[in-house]
């Protein structure tokens, strides 16, 4: 296999410099807090606001994590749907400021009080938000900047009409508040030269406006692919409206698979193509019925919004799987990784070409973000993957 295209930095050296000297902004004034609010030494005050800084990712992962879980709101009434979505905005302010509040307390337990601890929390907190908004500033131009990764793929069994077969992978592109109609033209504009033999996309158009979904269907069906454009929804087209999208993508000339396959020809050969509905946090895919008609021994690329799709035994029939819906973690810490991925498949899978045994599973970094809205060292992706034959066997 030609190894996979490295993933280049999405961060400049200016950028880097500017965020250490943010960071050791950040460690003074945290100091300054704690020794105005709790009444701390200078030198307890400096060693406990590092701490502070250092816990920020694994805080800022919980938060992410915690926010999430309320996503299941497909099962709610519409007013309920509008009291979980202020809930969750009130929770990313609250929930830093109580997780700051009770390290303090458990690191001078016994000498800080409670209020104390809580008061110094909401220092912590409110120096963080002002200068998460500046790494905001700082990293956000960056996350126009995007990569066309390349991937040569072997397919046991694929016959050979396709070797050769590009297939131009997008995902999760995400029209609202984060990234507007404009900005996602934008991006989609890279791959306007590519042209590919198929273009595939694994869901997410738009994060709440009908109207977004319509305009960016548009422009994603106008990427050119000789074999034309096929694609599945995420979890944030059912929340949009799973007709709604739909229809949209139908207008725009967008194949889609919900639960279902086509094949693509050439000349007398076939390739299998399958989708299914969102396996995430709407669990409305149907393996079974994805991959209904298709021979046993056929290979059989499959799309789905989300690399959970491994855990079911039948994605085994799959030569090679393609999802989104991660976004590659958004924020990845150099030797740490990504902060937090969306999957019950975790970390592992966040972002690239993964062989499972034999088989190939693809996960796309996306275009668009959600919250936070930002990159570090997570570049947008457009990937132009290759197929090639490879003996059965293999």
């Amino acid at each position: 296999m030609t190894p996979a295209s490295p993933r280049p930095s999405s961060v400049r050296p200016r950028q880097v410099a500017a965020l250490v000297l943010l960071a050791l902004c950040l460690v003074a004034g945290y100091a300054a807090v704690l020794r105005v609010a709790a009444q701390l030494p200078w030198s307890a005050a400096a060693w406990q606001a590092s701490v502070c800084l250092a816990a920020s990712p694994a805080l800022l992962a919980l938060v992410i994590k915690v926010i999430s879980f309320p996503k299941r709101r497909w099962l709610l009434s519409r007013a309920a749907i509008a009291v979980t979505g202020w809930t969750i905005g009130i929770a990313q302010f609250v929930l830093p400021w109580l997780g700051w509040s009770a390290l303090l307390w458990l690191m001078n337990r016994g000498a800080l009080g409670l209020p104390a601890a809580l008061s110094a929390g909401a220092g912590v907190a409110a120096l963080s938000y002002i200068a998460g908004g500046c790494i905001i500033a700082i990293l956000r131009p960056r996350a126009r900047d995007v990569h066309i990764t390349r991937h040569d793929i072997p397919i046991p069994g694929l016959p050979q009409a396709f070797d050769g077969y590009q297939i131009l992978h997008l995902s999760d592109l995400h029209a609202g508040a984060s990234l507007s109609v404009a900005g996602v033209g934008a991006r989609l504009g890279r791959a306007d030269s590519i042209m590919p033999d198929l273009v595939v996309f694994t869901g997410d158009l738009a994060d709440s406006s009908p109207g977004r979904a319509e305009a960016v269907a548009k422009l994603l069906g106008a990427v050119p692919g000789g074999d034309g454009i096929v694609a599945v929804l995420g979890n944030h087209d059912h929340w949009v409206g799973e007709e709604v999208v739909a229809k949209a993508l139908a207008r725009a000339g967008i194949a889609l698979l919900a639960n279902s396959n086509r094949t693509v020809s050439r000349g007398g050969a076939t390739l299998h193509l399958a989708g299914v509905k969102d396996a995430s946090y709407m669990r409305r895919d149907d393996l079974p019925s994805a991959l209904a008609g298709i021979p046993d021994d056929a290979p059989v690329v499959l799309l789905s919004h989300t690399p959970d799709i491994i855990l079911q035994p039948l994605a085994e029939r799959a030569s090679l799987i393609l999802c989104g819906h991660t976004h590659g973690g958004q924020i990845v810490l150099p030797w740490l990784g990504a902060v937090y991925v969306p999957t019950r498949v975790g970390r592992r899978y966040a972002s690239g070409l993964h062989e499972l045994g034999g088989r190939w599973l693809f996960v796309n970094r996306g275009l668009g973000e959600v919250f936070p809205p930002l990159r570090f060292n997570c570049p947008p992706e457009i990937a132009l993957l290759t197929l090639r034959s490879a003996p059965a066997s293999l």
